[in-house]
């Protein structure tokens, strides 16, 4: 016999399952792009040995576009992480609030149950609150970690999932000063 629903317990196992995937996924993306980002540099270092400005230059151009690559898939890795993080604390909220809601409702059997009754409807609210926040943080895991899994990775993926997941970014050097550092580095 087949499912036709799964049971929430049951969509959180294959959450995390794909979480875990994407995020190995990612890490060994990274991995093999910072070995190839190696191998590019001493590309271009062997061609400032041989004075070859042209292929120095192909090869800057390729080490900073692969520092850029780097950069973006690290940065959708830290967004999964903090979501993770973020799902975790909602979820802490949510047991709290629930936690209340059941000494309030043991105690609304006393005296002052209607400030009681009150409490009961400003806890019902919270809970809806932290359940839509629940929701958002599992569509934006989902969303990033089948993008990673099904090979759909690209910047539309990360800038929604930044939408979704708003983090700070440090300043940067512009790419022209960069691409002469990167130059420079490999002269030496």
């Amino acid at each position: 016999m087949v499912k036709l629903w799964k049971s929430k317990e049951e969509k959180e196992i294959e959450r995390k399952i794909r979480m875990r995937k994407a995020k190995m996924a990612l890490k060994q993306y990274i991995n093999n792009l910072e070995n190839l980002k190696r191998k590019i540099f001493l590309q271009g270092k062997e061609a400032a040995k041989l004075g070859d400005e042209a292929l120095l230059k192909r090869s800057a151009m390729k080490y900073l576009a692969l520092e850029e690559r780097i950069k973006q898939a690290k940065r959708l890795l830290l967004l999964m992480e903090e979501a993770e993080i973020q799902r975790e604390l909602v979820k802490v909220s949510a047991d709290f609030i629930q936690f209340s809601k059941d000494v309030v409702r043991s105690i609304a059997e006393g005296p002052g149950a209607e400030d009681v009754a009150k409490m009961q409807v400003e806890f019902e609210k919270a809970m809806g609150k932290v359940e839509n926040l629940e929701e958002a943080l599992n569509t934006m895991i989902d969303l990033t970690s089948e993008s990673i899994l099904t090979g759909e990775f690209d910047a539309e993926t990360l800038e929604m999932a930044e939408g979704l997941m708003v983090s700070s970014a440090g300043e940067d050097l512009e790419p022209a000063k960069r691409l002469k550092e990167i130059e420079d580095m490999m002269k030496e």
